[in-house]
């Protein structure tokens, strides 16, 4: 096949080490596997537009190495292009090379891909913006949004910057009143008064961890979580039961599947955290899946 590998060069793990070594030892495990493969490692501010020109060459498969946010910017990219989707993890949390069983390290990962095949996944859509893993409305675009400014203005790293904005996000009142509806055809809407509420492309794995983990990516639904709690202590049993990782078990979590899915809201914009990136929509917000029609280059089982 042929693979174009576009890396951020600032992505935490190539940032972290010896890029060089990195970025040859792709091209090495790719090529050796019989693939031609371009590779390419770029900085954060001109990922956009080498993902673009990786397009218009029309390779069979576009890699992009960097994180969740960094995959989704291709996917939306991507459009309906006849061209498949892989990722290296060389991001934070990496959730969606987690999901389809890549080893954390990218030329171990890139090995992997070079003997797997290609597989149909879902893909969900929000107005219109595509994403792989979830999108999420509520305290957690709040912290996404108070991290990155404790970044810029306090110099901190990621981790430390999201602990203190998990930690400040206690004191405040994050409740979204909505109106919900389900689409399904008994006409399922209900409103709603919630600090979270998580759309994630297929259901989470219950009981997995603080990492929201998926055992398929092609079950052909989108979950939905919502939660509910009435002030600081019931917020942080929520975060407890989140960081346990029981998205359906937990007393204070509904859990519904759908496959399409309308959330309205009196407010002008809504701050949404989509694929880990902060964006803002008006409502109402229109989800829905598209089932099996993405692409992606998945790792062998070996």
């Amino acid at each position: 096949m042929r693979i174009t590998v576009v890396m951020n060069e600032k992505a935490g793990t190539l940032a972290q080490g010896d890029g060089h070594a990195i970025a040859t030892g792709v091209r090495n495990a790719f090529a050796h596997a019989g693939h031609t493969v371009n590779v390419a490692a770029v900085k954060p501010r001109d990922m956009q537009s080498a993902v673009q020109r990786s397009i218009t060459t029309k390779p069979d498969v576009l890699v992009v190495g960097g994180g969740d946010g960094s995959l989704n910017g291709a996917l939306n990219m991507l459009g309906r292009a006849p061209i498949a989707l892989g990722v290296l993890p060389l991001g934070t949390m990496n959730l969606t090379a987690r999901d389809i069983g890549l080893p954390p390290d990218p030329v171990d990962a890139a090995k992997a891909m070079a003997r797997g095949t290609i597989a149909p996944v879902d893909v969900a859509n929000l107005n219109g913006t595509r994403f792989l893993h979830a999108a999420v409305l509520g305290f957690y675009p709040w912290m996404v949004l108070d991290r990155d400014r404790a970044r810029r203005r306090r110099g901190l790293s990621k981790w430390p910057a999201m602990i203190r904005a998990g930690w400040r996000a206690l004191f405040r009142r994050h409740e979204l009143e909505i109106d919900v509806d389900l689409g399904t055809d008994a006409g399922d809407r209900v409103q709603l008064r919630t600090p979270l509420l998580v759309v994630a492309n297929n259901r989470f794995v219950d009981g997995a961890g603080p990492v929201p983990t998926r055992a398929s990516l092609a079950d052909g639904e989108l979950a939905v979580y919502v939660a509910e709690t009435t002030g600081p202590l019931s917020l942080l049993r929520l975060a407890a039961a989140v960081a346990a990782g029981r998205w359906e078990s937990a007393p204070g979590i509904h859990f519904a599947a759908c496959r399409s899915l309308t959330v309205a809201s009196s407010r002008r914009r809504l701050r949404v955290a989509v694929d880990g990136e902060l964006m803002h929509f008006e409502p109402p917000l229109s989800f829905r899946l598209e089932q099996g029609r993405l692409y992606f280059l998945m790792p062998s089982g070996e």
